[in-house]
């Protein structure tokens, strides 16, 4: 007797589990992301120096220390930890927002070189697992890479200004009878995790659409994005409960336990980064064999 969803169930997992432990292998999957992880550290000061200089522009000090708690919040999702960069950051606001313009021409310029190398080595991790053929880096490359980057930028200011709004709405629904569906706390933090949800599957369609030389078809990047984005809530919230209830970084490091965490969560994030690429690439072979056999279903 042939069970024929079960063969197909066990069908599925072989490609997509075995695959992906597969591919890990051969891709040295934990070396990528190592690579990528520090290339994303040598990016942080000069991204928080244009951060810093944009805000202090348009927004007055004290927006943009709530715009800071936020940013830190959203990185750093461990309130001990971020209570700490916290500080370290408040005490220097003041000075770095008097040298705005500077602290903005340094910034621009180093995330200009640091973002290049960010991207390349995105574009190298990309290539390997979508088997893309290397090119030389061109002046239009190098184009791509800065329209990425403002990419990246956009995503930041737009979500200073939607979270804003959605806080000004969630005030007002203590006033506003029509607003009062926004009074319950699991709507608020369900509306705030679902935006933050989004940016996160946005930011990496676009980095897994437009970054490699391999095309990738729009719904294997899409399904990139969406594993990607799952992969990446769930390993904060596991981490975030390791962290909580597990960890005794505190006691071993003390102060430099944030820098742990960070360094933690930045190569954790850069792992599921390319486990959601390895995802879409898988998917769009067992399209296209299925499009050569036509016996199954992805």
């Amino acid at each position: 007797m042939k069970f024929p969803y079960y063969y197909r169930i066990k069908q599925f997992l072989n490609h997509y589990l075995g695959g992906l432990y597969k591919r890990a292998d051969e891709h040295h999957i934990f070396l990528l992301g190592g690579s990528l992880a520090f290339s994303l550290f040598v990016c942080t000061i000069p991204l928080v120096l244009v951060i810093f200089f944009v805000l202090g522009i348009i927004l007055e000090e004290s927006y943009v220390r709530q715009q800071i708690v936020f940013f830190i919040d959203r990185i750093i999702p461990y309130s001990e930890y971020a209570s700490f960069i916290k500080r370290i950051i408040f005490s220097r606001v003041s000075e770095i927002i008097a040298y705005k313009t500077l602290a903005g021409y340094v910034g621009v310029l180093g995330l200009l070189i640091a973002a290049s190398g960010l991207f390349s080595t995105m574009r190298t991790a990309l290539n390997t697992i979508f088997k893309g053929k290397g090119k030389k880096p061109s002046f239009a490359e190098k184009f791509k890479d800065f329209g990425i980057i403002l990419l990246v930028l956009a995503f930041f200011l737009i979500s200073t200004a939607i979270l804003p709004t959605l806080e000004i709405i969630k005030d007002s629904a203590y006033k506003i009878e029509f607003l009062s569906f926004f009074r319950l706390s699991a709507v608020q933090k369900s509306l705030f995790s679902i935006l933050a949800f989004l940016i996160i599957f946005l930011l990496f369609f676009a980095l897994y659409y437009f970054l490699p030389h391999e095309k990738l078809s729009k719904r294997a990047a899409i399904i990139s994005a969406f594993w990607g984005a799952i992969l990446w809530e769930i390993a904060k919230q596991a981490f975030g409960y390791y962290i909580t209830n597990l960890s005794s970084l505190g006691r071993i490091y003390g102060a430099y336990a944030l820098i742990i965490v960070v360094a933690f969560w930045i190569y954790y994030s850069s792992l599921v980064f390319l486990l959601g690429a390895e995802i879409g690439q898988l998917y769009s072979e067992r399209i296209r064999d299925i499009s050569i056999t036509g016996k199954s279903q992805p």
